[in-house]
């Protein structure tokens, strides 16, 4: 995770997805303000002190603290978690391998080396959904590095190499309280770090030029094999074609992982993979459930400029969900993402801060 950066200058050369709407654009005006910082992400559970009792035991590094009156685990960003009186939708149903309803916001988690992490897990009473390796498998197994061939596979791609080692490492899940899913990723060079954060989107491309344009992110570079990296503009088109579903994955049938979006913030970066009820893959179409209410309700980020921000975006037709207000030492406003992703805007300063490392 990287220090704050700004906006390249070239960026701003290509044309924004609100444009190609017919909207307004505001994007080139904001070129060379501070690119927005991962700040939190906030659960919605039933027992608050008890959810950040579990996150505290799964990721000793952390700290407890509040912020905004809610019980907070402080890592490399901060986990607010919000007591409300019912079970929350959006749990992780481990018989389809997918939360139920599934919004747009995927999981969080941890970059760490996951290898010998299973056992620590199932000490603590972890339920570890299984990541299938292939439509025939009935088993699965915790992590990445313990299927039988390396990268993902096709069902079709699946008699090449099949015969693998394990290796150290790959990727894992556990299911928190309320069924909040937890991705840890990484491998003996991995610094760790409790900030992953991974959605879904009807379009991950379209949806990475929206966050460029609307909240001034950027795209990741275009990286040459000389080892030198470019710009890279906005996509477009930016509404590509399904690829075929791929393995190790928590669905059986596998899981859609292109075509793939992203973007990169201050401390971070965050990818976006399409939505998976596609295609008659879940009985029939599921469009995206609002994440506001869900076990993963939404994420936020600090910006440099809140009332600016709050007066583009409400320009822009972006739908608000929570206008500006105190938010502890700070204030914030919410949005909703074209995908129905709550998502808060912190004005940068407060003092409540992730851990910087």
């Amino acid at each position: 995770m990287g220090g704050p950066r700004t906006r390249k200058a070239t960026a701003g050369l290509a044309l924004s997805a609100w444009v190609l709407c017919g909207g307004p654009t505001w994007g080139a005006a904001a070129q060379d303000a501070p690119l927005p910082s991962l700040h939190h992400v906030q659960l919605n559970t039933v027992d608050a002190e008890a959810a950040l009792d579990w996150y505290l035991r799964a990721w000793p590094d952390a700290e407890r603290t509040v912020v905004a009156g809610m019980p907070t685990m402080r890592a490399e960003m901060l986990l607010l978690f919000r007591e409300v009186d019912s079970a929350p939708a959006g749990a992780f149903n481990a018989s389809l391998g997918r939360s139920e309803p599934q919004s747009a916001f995927w999981h969080i988690g941890a970059f760490v080396n996951t290898t010998y992490m299973e056992d620590r897990l199932r000490g603590m009473g972890a339920l570890l959904p299984p990541l299938y390796t292939s439509r025939d498998d009935d088993d699965g197994v915790w992590r990445s590095g313990l299927v039988p061939y390396v990268g993902m596979r096709t069902h079709d791609r699946m008699s090449d190499d099949t015969h693998v080692q394990p290796r150290p490492g790959g990727f894992g899940y556990a299911l928190g309280p309320d069924g909040a899913l937890v991705e840890f990723t990484g491998s003996t060079r991995t610094l760790s770090s409790f900030s992953h954060v991974h959605f879904f989107h009807e379009r991950p491309q379209c949806a990475a030029n929206w966050y460029v344009e609307m909240l001034g992110m950027e795209l990741p570079p275009i990286r040459h094999q000389d080892g030198t990296e470019e710009p890279r503009p906005p996509w477009e088109p930016c509404d590509a074609e399904l690829g075929e579903a791929t393995w190790p994955s928590l669905e059986r049938e596998g899981t859609i992982r292109s075509p793939r979006g992203g973007v990169r913030f201050a401390n971070g970066s965050m990818s976006w993979y399409p939505r998976q009820c596609v295609q008659n893959r879940c009985g029939g179409e599921q469009p995206f459930a609002p994440s506001r209410g869900q076990v993963l309700d939404h994420v936020a980020f600090t910006v440099a400029d809140l009332d600016g921000l709050y007066d583009r975006l409400r320009e822009a037709g972006v739908t608000i969900l929570e206008t500006p207000h105190r938010f502890d030492d700070t204030r914030a406003f919410m949005i909703q993402d074209p995908d129905g992703l709550a998502v808060e805007l912190v004005q940068a300063g407060g003092a409540a801060q992730p851990m910087v490392r």
